[in-house]
């Protein structure tokens, strides 16, 4: 008897609840970094925010080969301070940074999905 095939649909690997909960994460590891280092340690050179095997965290690219990454500084919010010549983000700027790297790594990681 022949295998039977269903009409297959890329199925994202994060939906809404799981978007919401990187961005819960995103967040958290932003403002510990705010709180321990200042409001100029989010727009350092090379700061990245990392999703691998072991979760979400920040790196100067110390990670190899990890599932998806961002750049901070190439995200909206950072790049309006950095263009604007400020060297430091205002707290309440930390949430919609979180949100654009959530919607940059999310993508990243729903390609590799699509891409099975």
């Amino acid at each position: 008897m022949g295998a039977t095939f269903f009409n297959r649909r890329s199925m994202p690997l994060l939906g809404n609840a799981e978007k919401a909960e990187l961005e819960k994460l995103i967040l958290e590891r932003f403002t510990e970094r705010y709180d321990a280092d200042g409001a100029s340690a989010l727009l350092a050179e090379g700061l990245r925010v990392v999703v691998n095997g072991s979760g979400i965290m920040l790196d100067l690219g110390e990670t190899r080969d990890p599932l998806a990454s961002v750049e901070v500084r190439t995200l909206f919010t950072a790049l309006c301070y950095v263009t604007g010549g400020t060297t430091a983000l205002p707290r309440d700027a930390l949430e919609p940074l979180a949100s654009e790297a959530t919607s940059a790594l999310s993508a990243q990681v729903n390609r590799i999905a699509q891409s099975r």
